[in-house]
Order: C-alpha cells, then structure tokens, then sequence
C-alpha cells in the first residue's frame, strides 16, 4: 500500500501537485511481482468528500482547490491570526480505504516539513488498521529531518535519500524487492493524471544555492533522455487522455539542445494541441530565442523565470546563477521571439536572513521595469541547508524543534529591517506593478 497523506497548513492550492515519487515506486514494485494499492489523500474527485463537502473549484487544466476541513491551532504554540485546515478527502473516506485492503508493506511519502501532521495522522491508522504491518516514510521530510520524523510521526522506518537504496537497506533483509534500480517511470495506470500530468526530463540541479535544498535531496545532476520523456507524455495522452502537463525540473534548460529541444522537436512533430506549465522557475541564462520560438509553439502558456534579486552582491554570495547582463540578455531574446512578454514571470525572493525590505522592493521595482511579472517567493528554511544554521540564530522561533513554523505564514526572518507589514506593503507593490 502506497500512501499520499493528508495536509495540514493556512492554505493549500493543488498546482500541478503529484506523487511523482511515489508511483515511481510503485512501478518498480509492480516490475517485481508486487500488487500495489494508491490510497490519495488529495484525490478531489473521492465519492464520499463530494458527498459531505461539495466540490472543490478546480481549473481547467488539472489545478485547484480541494476538500478543508478546519482545525483548532493549538494552544501551546506561538499564536497566529490564520485558519488551520487539515487539506485531503474525509477521514472516514480516508481511514476507511486504508482499511479496505490487506498489505504486507505500507510506504508513506511526504514533501513539506511542515506538513508532518498529516504523516501523523495517516501512521496512526496504519497501525489501527494494520497491526504488524512495516510502516515506513520516505521523500523529503523523511530525508531532510529523519529524527524528527521517527521521534514524532512514529514509523518502523524512515527511508533518507534515493528510493530504492533507502528500501533495500530497510526492507530487503526480509522483503523481496526488485533487484533493478527505480527508474523514471511513474505508474501510469494511476488516475492522478487523468486532468493533468507532470514530466522530468531531468533529476537534481547542477547549482549550489544556498537557500535551496535540491542538493540534499538530488546531490548528483543526472540529466535523461528526451525520448523516454515524450514516451512518458504520449503514454498519459493516450490512456487518459491528458493535455496539460508540467515540468517537475529543478533545471529544465540545462543540456538544452541535448534535452529540451528534441524533446519539443518530437512534441511539435506529434502534432497534439498540449499545454505545458512551469511550476518551477527555469535559469534565464539558458533561453535563446530558438527555444522560446519552440516553447510557444509547444503550447507553454507561462514562462516562470528565477531571479531571486536585482542585487549583484546577492548572486555573488548566495547562488551565483544570474547577473543584470543575463538577465538583460534573457529578456531580449523574449522580446525578439514569439513568446508574449506579457506570460513571463521573475520570482523574487523575501525573508532570508537579515535581508532588508529595501532590498526586496528595488528588485521588484527593477524586474517590473521590463514589463514582466513579479512573484514573491517567501524564504522557507530548509534543514541541511547552507542557510540552514544562519536561519537558526538569526529567527526568534524554534524552527529546529517544531518544523511547523518552517512554513512561510510565520515570516521566521522578521526583524526591525524587514516586519510583516514591509512584506504585505510590497506584495501590493508587485500587484500594482504586474501588466495588466
């Protein structure tokens, strides 16, 4: 049984959010011999949560809004003026799917730190539902705070790092586990894709930032094969029917006329009507106009760069990616190719340690300047990291014991330099900016 837990935060919005990982997993399993079992927590389409909560709003391209619940914020931690929610379909649904089979081998994944509870939660009804049954967590709250997860949400195993090592290492001396390595393929019999599905032409990120955590989860680049790719994409087309799709790449363009030019090539010479969106933002050192050319014909409808800061001295010191020239030069090529300016994005990024609001509010000012969009994107510290230690002495919040406060809502990094109302007055700022 593979398990996609509930969320537990201020607010969830599903953008193109997939157990990637996990039905990569269970393709893997299902190469060994193994029967497997999806029970989706987020699956707004369950029977019983439509019944009890109506329908979520959904877009249609496979994003939206799914079923909330709320929840008492308890009392023993720093107040907040936000509605706690718990995010998935009705626990009774859930709880009793859980129940419903008869596993030998129960795998939970989990993503945000700060999502923990629902890891919780779903361990607790395995172990009602499955008394000696082996429990384990993997993906990345599992890798990134191991002994946060085995102390609290209370597995039989917590799986760091890459999938089947991980399992093997746990599970192998008396579970029978592929010999072969997990591949890039995700269960494709899954009806997660059925609106919308997701790609990776590659894994990890040859950067080195220092607010990032790619790293830690991916420590070698390991760059695909752009046929595999489009097979993956023709797959979920013909057997769902799927026509939007995003890119789970932490670098997209890297190897560009190795990987995603021939993959675009074999997408244009297919000849579907396909939309393509980009979660992740993509390094602006990369694009040429040819891409861009390929990617507005392909049917990308949004092109979401990184840009982090218009401060030269922060690139120098925290990624050393971009420059004023790159960027620059990035937009040139936009304004010189078929992609419309208009559905481009720079994300800029807030709330690192002693960064100042001044900082923020020039780059935001310097991005709009070239007639793009600007996103905050809120700092979030992430254990492991390079930033890691600096975010623990600099944050008046006990980010090392209590992973919730990980999460953005709280604005950890808040000092007389950069308050909350400096935060809300220039996300106003970038509304008001942003072409209309």
């Amino acid at each position: 049984m593979l398990i996609t837990p509930p969320v537990y935060d201020f607010a969830y919005f599903d953008l193109f959010s997939k157990p990637l990982g996990l039905l990569r997993i269970a393709s893997w399993l299902k190469r060994g011999g193994w029967e497997t079992v999806h029970v989706n927590a987020l699956d707004y389409g369950d029977k019983l949560s439509l019944k009890r909560f109506g329908s979520p709003r959904r877009k249609g391209n496979g994003t939206g809004k799914i079923f909330r619940q709320p929840l008492e914020w308890p009392a023993e931690r720093i107040a907040i003026e936000r509605q706690y929610a718990r995010y998935g379909i009705d626990r009774e649904s859930f709880s009793s799917q859980i129940a419903r089979s008869r596993p030998d081998l129960i795998l939970i994944t989990s993503t945000m730190t700060y999502w923990y509870e629902g890891i919780g939660e779903t361990v607790d009804l395995c172990r009602r539902h499955h008394p000696g049954v082996p429990v384990a967590v993997g993906g990345i709250y599992a890798t990134l705070m191991p002994d946060h997860c085995r102390d609290v949400c209370r597995p039989d195993y917590v799986l760091t790092g890459e999938g089947s090592r991980a399992l093997r290492e746990a599970l192998g001396g008396f579970l029978p586990l592929p010999a072969e390595e997990i591949s890039d393929v995700a269960d494709p019999e899954d009806p997660v894709w059925r609106e919308s599905g997701v790609i990776r032409l590659n894994r990890g990120c040859p950067m080195a930032c220092d607010y990032c955590a790619s790293r830690l989860l991916e420590p070698v680049f390991l760059a695909g094969r752009a046929e595999e790719a489009f097979l993956r994409l023709k797959e979920m087309h013909e057997r769902w029917g799927t026509t939007h799709f995003a890119f789970y790449d932490d670098a997209l363009l890297v190897n560009r006329e190795n990987l995603i030019k021939p993959f675009l090539e074999m997408v244009l010479s297919w000849g579907r009507n396909l939309s393509f969106y980009l979660p992740n933002a993509v390094h602006a050192s990369y694009l040429d106009r040819e891409l861009l050319n390929m990617m507005e014909a392909a049917g990308f409808r949004e092109l979401r760069m990184g840009y982090e800061s218009s401060s030269d001295d922060f690139h120098e010191k925290r990624d050393r990616k971009i420059n004023r020239d790159i960027f620059d030069n990035a937009v040139e090529e936009i304004r010189n190719s078929a992609f419309p300016l208009q559905n481009c994005a720079a994300y800029v990024l807030a709330g690192l340690p002693g960064q100042r609001s001044s900082e923020v509010e020039h780059s935001v000012r310097t991005a709009s300047a070239y007639g793009i969009r600007c996103r905050i994107a809120q700092y979030s510290p992430v254990p492991g990291s390079s930033l890691w230690e600096e975010s623990l002495i600099f944050s008046s919040l006990p980010l090392k014991e209590e992973p919730v406060y990980h999460n953005n809502t709280f604005f950890s990094m808040e000092w007389e330099g950069f308050t909350r109302d400096e935060l809300e007055r220039i996300k106003r700022l970038t509304k008001e900016l942003s072409p209309s």
